[in-house]
């Protein structure tokens, strides 16, 4: 697996680190179903890249035993951590469903379109992307989304949609007529 810039040794701590995190009885993401989520799609991607057949088998066991540990987890209760400073109910991204507003902190807010694991920096650190429709702007350059990377921990800000979709509308009248006044 050499050559590649080092992407395998990056997993390789990611999956170190979070393990022991595991092990300890703690969270990387403040839920360990998440956590075991994280842990078997880097190591199917380890897989992937490997071509040594014993170390192909090893990665594939280690996979299994990450999916009965993810499903022996407890089931994350689901409920908002708290009231954002909008109003809207704190969670984790991976708890929105496509199309949910969020706002992102210190970012964007709009409809969900993804939400998921960046890849682990060398430290073994993966951050999580939330990926954030921007459809509701005018927006000159074109942008369809906005990509933000959080902290695998950070929460974001589930809004309500119906009350957001009126406001975009309202805001985004007004800066079309600002653009066209130009």
């Amino acid at each position: 697996m050499r050559g590649n810039d080092g992407r395998e040794f990056a997993r390789h701590r990611f999956l170190t680190r979070t393990l022991e995190v595991l092990r300890s009885g703690g969270s990387v993401t403040g839920d360990r179903v998440e956590d075991w989520r994280r842990v078997t799609r880097q190591l199917g991607l380890l897989w992937q890249m490997a071509n040594a057949g014993e170390f192909r088998l090893s990665v594939s066991g280690l996979e299994l035993v990450s999916l009965e540990a993810e499903a022996l987890e407890p089931a994350p209760a689901g409920r908002p951590a708290g009231t954002g400073p909008r109003g809207g109910d704190l969670i984790h991204p991976w708890q929105a469903t496509y199309g949910n507003w969020v706002s992102v902190p210190d970012g964007p807010s709009g409809p969900l379109a993804e939400a998921s694991m960046a890849m682990p920096d060398q430290e073994g650190v993966a951050r999580t992307v939330v990926i954030v429709d921007q459809w509701h702007r005018v927006n000159p350059d074109g942008a369809p989304h906005a990509d933000v990377l959080i902290d695998s921990d950070a929460l974001i800000e589930r809004l309500d949609a119906e009350a957001e979709h009126a406001r975009a509308r309202e805001q985004w009248i007004e800066d079309r007529r600002r653009w066209h006044a130009r």
